[in-house]
């Protein structure tokens, strides 16, 4: 399996945190985000989006990080996406991160990183207001549990974790949501977990 990607963008690192947990060897090739490669041509031609990460497995394609995710655990026989009706549990938070989760936090990214120097803080103060919205979701769904679905971690736990790896960088209050913190603090604990961090700007 090949994956385009790059260690800045937190939709690839959660692509390779589970190809790390699951046991799985990636050949990757890094896209220079800066530079523009995601929008030459023989990039397009994989993922007309102009994003990564991408997922080339012989004959097989695929973009959007989510579904590489699942593409990448259920390649083996790893727990991280069950053979089971479990699987439907996982893809609801999934989807919960990809349309509610991940827009909230990367409005604080937005700003107290990408525009540092001159942040706007309607917007800020918009994502830190979203984020307490569906932190509070996340963490009466975590009382009583360890982890997002099931009794094991999950490709679910990675998709939505990854975010929390910005919470020092752009002083994210989790420490406002027991549970989230007792969740992202076992997850910091597992050892594929520093290669979730996103690098420092």
């Amino acid at each position: 399996m090949k994956l385009y990607s790059n260690t800045f963008s937190p939709n690839a690192r959660k692509v390779l945190g589970v190809a790390a947990h699951a046991g799985v060897d990636l050949e990757i090739e890094t896209i220079d985000l800066r530079a523009g490669e995601q929008k030459k041509p023989e990039f397009l031609a994989i993922n007309p989006n102009g994003k990564i990460p991408v997922l080339v497995d012989v004959d097989t394609t695929l973009w959007e990080s989510n579904a590489i995710a699942c593409y990448v655990a259920g390649s083996t026989d790893s727990d991280l996406w069950p053979k089971s009706n479990q699987r439907y549990d996982i893809m609801r938070w999934a989807f919960w991160e990809t349309n509610h989760w991940s827009k909230a936090i990367f409005l604080v990214i937005s700003q107290r990183i990408f525009n540092a120097d001159n942040p706007d803080q309607a917007t800020t103060e918009k994502g830190l207001a979203e984020f307490r919205v569906y932190a509070a979701v996340m963490d009466g769904h975590l009382a009583g549990r360890d982890y997002l679905s099931g009794d094991g971690l999950t490709v679910a736990d990675f998709v939505v974790g990854v975010w929390l790896g910005f919470t020092e960088i752009c002083e994210l209050p989790v420490s406002e949501f027991a549970n989230v913190q007792r969740w992202y603090d076992g997850l910091k604990a597992e050892p594929v977990w520093q290669g979730m961090l996103p690098p420092r700007p």
